[in-house]
């Protein structure tokens, strides 16, 4: 039977309110005692001193994660990471690079004290999604092969893929996630699980591969990935002409294609050990914490209220489980 996990994400302030009491303050109003550590907040590479040194924001982030009583659940890769080529650029030079970054990803991971990292870790480029597709996907299994050899010599638990919204960013169909999965996990040295956004699914135009069902992300979370034992979904309400980072408030509801009840009996339907959603709301520019906050603690008491209406019971652990029938026996 399938458990529940509800974790923030700290995207929403990074360049507006980069203070660590910022983002924890509202992660804790919010009750989200568990989190993604966005990597836009401390890019693993050009402020690789800050923290090796752990000098003063990083030793300013540790400790506020403390006094707030949070806990980093995985590190996030945020915008950098499939803005650039990285692990699927064509030149191998270019891609050793990549991957250092993607090692000092799993540092700054591990010296937060996160168990997983998340997201995704290259763009394919045009020439090679046109003329060398196979190729390009080969890269993606390799480069996380490599990856996955470094975390578990750091002692990471396993690495999530995340499931995206273009033919440049894979995997972006249901068939095409399976086969990397697979081809991936065959030789990794940890798990590589899915990693779900219920933005990615409809929003895609351009991509004849793309289906009726890979629109749909309900067919997503209802999906058995693997040894099916965790899946990550980045929680967001959206439409079907983007990928919004909405919040889950009345005005969005309306707008949005994102039921979190249904959510969560898809995920339950997949017959998954652990479904953790991650609420990734995002803001425009610019928008003040005085909109920000409201909207974050809105949106979990949303997931929150989902469940208690479906049975679920949160656990000492922070689990959501079915509660027990009167009168059955273990």
């Amino acid at each position: 039977m399938t458990r529940f996990k509800i974790i923030g994400n700290n995207g929403f302030t990074t360049e507006d309110y980069p203070e660590p009491e910022v983002w924890a303050g509202v992660l804790k109003r919010a009750g989200l005692a568990e989190f993604e550590y966005f990597a836009d907040h401390l890019e693993p590479v050009l402020f690789r001193r800050v923290i090796r040194r752990k000098s003063e924001f990083f030793e300013a982030t540790r400790r506020t994660i403390a006094d707030h009583g949070l806990k980093v659940w995985s590190g996030a890769t945020a915008r950098i990471s499939y803005l650039l080529n990285m692990l699927n650029h064509p030149y191998a030079d270019m891609r050793a690079e990549a991957l250092v970054w993607c090692k000092a990803f799993v540092d700054l991971t591990i010296a937060l004290g996160g168990r997983y990292i998340s997201g995704h870790y290259d763009v394919i480029g045009k020439r090679d999604l046109a003329e060398r597709f196979d190729a390009a996907m080969q890269r993606i299994v390799d480069g996380l092969v490599a990856l996955s050899r470094y975390a578990a010599r750091k002692g990471l638990d396993a690495i999530f893929l995340e499931q995206m919204h273009r033919p440049q960013l894979q995997p972006n169909t249901i068939e095409r996630a399976h086969g990397l999965l697979d081809a991936i996990n065959r030789r990794s040295a940890v798990p590589v699980y899915m990693h779900l956004d219920l933005g990615h699914a409809a929003p895609v135009f351009d991509d004849p591969a793309h289906g009726p069902r890979d629109k749909d992300p309900y067919a997503w979370m209802a999906e058995r990935w693997g040894e099916n034992r965790i899946v990550l979904v980045h929680a967001q309400q959206c439409d079907r002409q983007a990928s919004r980072h909405w919040s889950f408030t009345p005005e969005y509801n309306v707008r949005g294609i994102i039921d979190a009840r249904r959510s969560l009996e898809a995920l339950a339907s997949s017959g998954v050990e652990e479904a953790v959603i991650a609420l990734e709301i995002l803001f425009a520019r610019g928008t003040p914490m005085e909109m920000i906050e409201p909207a974050i603690v809105e949106s979990a008491a949303y997931w929150r209220q989902a469940l208690e209406s479906l049975g679920y019971v949160r656990t000492p652990a922070g689990y959501y489980e079915k509660a027990a029938r009167p009168g059955a026996h273990s």
